[in-house]
């Protein structure tokens, strides 16, 4: 069954980040429409319901973070992602605490954006019935855009889904190991083998890394 086309709102008082944005996702194949502040945004929310809405934090009269929180009341589907060239943690950890899902700083990198809206798309199709394979999709799509520690909570999710499977631990190697985290990274990849004792990347990860494949005592 052909999924329906996803339509994102993008609301940024800037027109050509508007217009940037809109072309990114409009050529990936999704329904844009724009909103250039948080009244005009709330408006086409009434009229039409939005997949994703991407939304500028700093904003004339009503800001991103009170949109967001206006944007949850009218539909808990609706995911944001908070757009803002002065990003911070207190700012960020204030936006997820109104139900935002992501925290994006200005400029953008178009390959970030869509790897980002195809994550959020397919966690909303999943919702909490994900398989180890789902959750491995969603964990390569943030390693992709170097959010490792959503990348991490997908691949320990898929591990309690399912411990035997040596592909959580695999990848959770991966990630420490491109975070410069050797010990972790050797401790993963060690817990791939213990599960499945034939699995290659493993064996191959350990090989580069100057170890065995057989675990230390």
């Amino acid at each position: 069954m052909t999924q329906p086309q996803a339509r994102i709102l993008v609301v940024d008082v800037e027109r050509n980040i508007r217009r940037t944005l809109g072309m990114v996702l409009e050529t990936a194949g999704y329904q844009v429409d724009g909103a250039s502040n948080g009244e005009e945004a709330l408006a086409k929310c009434r009229e039409q319901h939005y997949d994703i809405a991407f939304v500028d934090l700093q904003m004339p009269k009503m800001g991103g973070l009170e949109l967001t929180r206006f944007l949850r009341g009218l539909s808990r589907k609706t995911a944001v992602v908070i757009l803002t060239a002065y990003g911070s943690a207190k700012t960020a950890v204030e936006a997820m605490k109104l139900g935002a899902v992501d925290f994006l700083e200005k400029p953008f990198d178009p390959k970030i954006i869509r790897l980002l809206t195809e994550e959020i798309l397919l966690r909303q199709r999943l919702g909490a019935r994900g398989s180890v394979d789902d959750l491995l999709r969603l964990g390569d799509l943030a390693r992709k855009r170097k959010d490792y520690i959503e990348a991490r909570a997908y691949l320990k999710t898929a591990m309690l889904h399912d411990p035997a499977r040596p592909e959580p631990y695999y990848w959770l190697g991966f990630l420490h190991e491109d975070e410069g985290d050797t010990r972790q990274a050797l401790h993963y990849y060690y817990m791939a083998l213990d599960v499945n004792h034939t699995f290659q990347p493993a064996r191959d990860a350990l090989a580069h890394l100057g170890e065995t494949s057989a675990k230390p005592s």
